[in-house]
């Protein structure tokens, strides 16, 4: 069985969407219903940062759309995931590769997502911090008895994020510092995501959802809230606005999901950020990346061969694969 995960924000580089021919198509999509040139935020290679220039209401656009088309890369050549999850943003990728959220719709979604937590965040200022090579629950203690801040991600057992206010997330970092904490990283968002700063945001988001349909996915939906498999679209609708200000369990839910047959995982987007996650999380857990034709090409390749050694070994035919349709 293979999970298919969905990165989020901090995962984009430049000219992410070139190298997928899905893209075209979607990016033209997006550009007619956000009336923005997506195409040339998604595609352009900037000289200078290796991350690029991404206008802040854009981004979680262009990252959905860059991983909606390395998702048809996939399906185009018959692949399918047997479930599915998302860090953060990578949620509503994740159900549209299912079948679950129609292109536009998520779309939509994200657009208002990006920046209805822009706008709680002028309201409550802060940002995040990643805390390296401390024991999270060291890191829930410290985070407990400082007023302002609280644990936004748990990446793996050795990568947690903080998100706060300033001030907070100062006093945090310092104490992390001092109870043994390798290092403690002030990342470049400008927003407390994962918390309840994002309330306002919350609100909006189920507002909007309130309006969209969300089907029943072909496969389970691992959320990052509980890290429970869900199918029900009434559920999978509410975790997603418990998303906004909740903690990331992003590494309890590759365990549930190696737990639940998991056999194997493939990052869904651009850069490899979730595949080292993994590694350091589920170990015995192969993972592979796709972000381009080439590699949605080799990956099909290795799965078939992998699919003719078993069907040899067994002496019998595999069932047929089901086909993913991200609407």
């Amino acid at each position: 069985m293979i999970g298919w995960m969905f990165p989020g924000q901090g995962s984009q580089r430049p000219g992410m969407a070139g190298a997928l021919e899905a893209c075209g198509e979607l990016l033209e999509i997006a550009g007619q219903i956000l009336d923005a040139d997506l195409a040339r935020v998604c595609t352009a290679v900037p000289n200078g940062s290796s991350r690029g220039t991404f206008p802040a209401d854009l981004l979680q656009p262009a990252l959905y759309v860059t991983a909606t088309g390395a998702s048809r890369a996939l399906s185009s050549r018959g692949l399918c995931p047997d479930a599915v999850l998302g860090h953060s943003l990578g949620e509503y990728a994740a159900l549209t590769a299912a079948g679950a959220l129609a292109f536009g719709d998520g779309l939509r979604l994200v657009s208002l997502r990006g920046k209805a937590m822009l706008n709680a965040a002028r309201r409550n200022p802060g940002g995040m911090a990643a805390v390296i090579g401390l024991d999270t629950s060291v890191i829930k203690e410290i985070c407990d008895r400082i007023d302002g801040v609280w644990v936004a991600n748990l990446n793996s057992p050795n990568q947690t994020v903080m998100s706060g206010t300033d001030e907070a997330l100062a006093q945090a970092a310092e104490a992390c510092k001092e109870a043994g904490a390798k290092r403690v990283v002030r990342l470049e968002v400008p927003i407390p995501g994962h918390s309840p700063l994002m309330e306002a945001a919350a609100l909006e988001v189920e507002a909007l959802l309130a309006d969209i349909q969300v089907k029943e996915p072909i496969c389970p939906f691992y959320s990052c809230v509980d890290t429970g498999p869900h199918t029900n679209p009434a559920e999978i609708k509410a975790l997603l606005v418990a998303a906004m200000t909740s903690s990331v369990r992003f590494f309890e839910t590759l365990t549930a999901m190696q737990a639940g047959g998991v056999t194997s995982l493939v990052e869904v987007g651009p850069a490899r950020v979730l595949c080292g996650l993994a590694r350091t999380s589920v170990p015995d857990l192969p993972t592979a990346s796709v972000g381009s034709d080439a590699d949605a090409e080799a990956f099909r390749l290795a799965a078939t061969e992998e699919a003719t050694e078993k069907t040899d070994a067994a002496g019998e035919p595999k069932p047929a694969e089901r086909v993913a349709v991200d609407d």
